[in-house]
């Protein structure tokens, strides 16, 4: 996972300009492509309050413009907002690259659209031009490493992020970026060293806190992660625009500490929050079918099971929780 992620600030910045010049056609465009590529973060755009402003803002001037409108150019409008495929995103960057051809954010760019669309070579020739304008940049060591993991060469992976491992960095992001590799390694101590560097920069920067706090999970540090996280969820509002969670996931972090200490009932409680929040974030059943199992209630824990394997059906260790249930009853 790369928090700064290159396409992703392209097409949140393309939205940003469009909105601003009340440009709703080209807004819409490049919205298509968030919520293709990027769902947790269009449901994170779509429900914050900042962004609903901006959109009301326009919806009044569209309402406007469409009185003046003949009702078959109304239609036609509608018809020219959807789709805007990848292959804009390229041209708009590769016309930036015309004029800035040292910019090493647009390689970055390019080289993240390029390995969407499974073009992983000439992805890799991006990230690899980025990182002759700037060695040590870690938004293009992390994005090559994830191209290699894609094509499954995980030696040239592994050797990537080793190297990310050892960069001295000072961004936030890229502090942030750094301590995710250093989790997915199990080196959860530098991970946590890391973040808490970050927040020496930003003590009230809520992605943060998240990352902080699930990461003190499995060092077994309960109660700080809890604090943590519930730093984190009272700023997630006033920082929706910019945030790399989702409340669910928060809550279901909670929930697993609260479990861990023994405190069934609050853990149940905070699943559910969760969950009404999004009734998709699936993994949370699983975590309430434990509970309700060792609580006996062996009904309960079958239903949340099975409403997990709707959304993963090919889980074994939920498959064995399953069958272990359907056998007590």
């Amino acid at each position: 996972m790369n928090f700064n992620d290159p396409m992703l600030e392209h097409l949140l910045d393309k939205i940003t300009t469009a909105l601003k010049e009340n440009d709703r056609e080209e807004a819409s465009k490049y919205m298509d492509i968030i919520i293709e590529q990027y769902p947790d973060v269009a449901n994170i755009l779509l429900n914050s309050i900042e962004f609903s402003n901006i959109m009301a803002e326009n919806e009044e001037s569209a309402i406007e413009e469409a009185k003046a409108l003949p009702i078959q150019d109304t239609f036609r409008e509608d018809d020219e907002m959807m789709g805007m495929d990848e292959e804009q995103i390229i041209a708009d960057m590769n016309s930036m690259l015309e004029l800035e051809p040292e910019n090493v954010e647009e390689f970055i760019q390019k080289g993240t659209v390029l390995t969407i669309t499974e073009s992983y070579e000439e992805a890799i020739e991006c990230f690899d031009k980025a990182l002759e304008l700037n060695p040590n940049n870690i938004s293009a060591l992390i994005s090559k490493g994830h191209t290699y993991e894609i094509i499954e060469d995980m030696e040239k992976a592994r050797e990537i992020y080793e190297i990310v491992m050892n960069t001295e960095v000072d961004d936030i992001y890229d502090l942030m970026s750094k301590g995710y590799i250093f989790e997915t390694h199990d080196r959860y101590e530098d991970a946590l060293k890391t973040y808490e560097k970050a927040l020496e920069k930003d003590k009230k920067n809520c992605n943060i806190l998240f990352l902080k706090g699930s990461c003190l999970i499995p060092l077994e540090k309960y109660l700080d992660a809890i604090e943590s996280l519930e730093e984190a969820i009272n700023l997630y509002e006033t920082q929706a625009m910019n945030t790399i969670f989702e409340l669910p996931s928060a809550y279901h972090n909670i929930g697993i500490c609260m479990d861990k200490l023994g405190k069934q009932d609050v853990a149940l409680e905070a699943f559910n929050t969760g969950l009404r929040l999004n009734p998709e974030y699936f993994p949370s059943y699983y975590e309430i079918g434990l509970i309700q199992e060792d609580k006996k209630n062996y009904k309960e824990a079958l239903k949340n099971y099975n409403t997990f394997l709707q959304f993963d059906q090919e889980n074994e260790e939920v498959i064995k929780a399953k069958e272990r249930v359907e056998k007590l009853l």
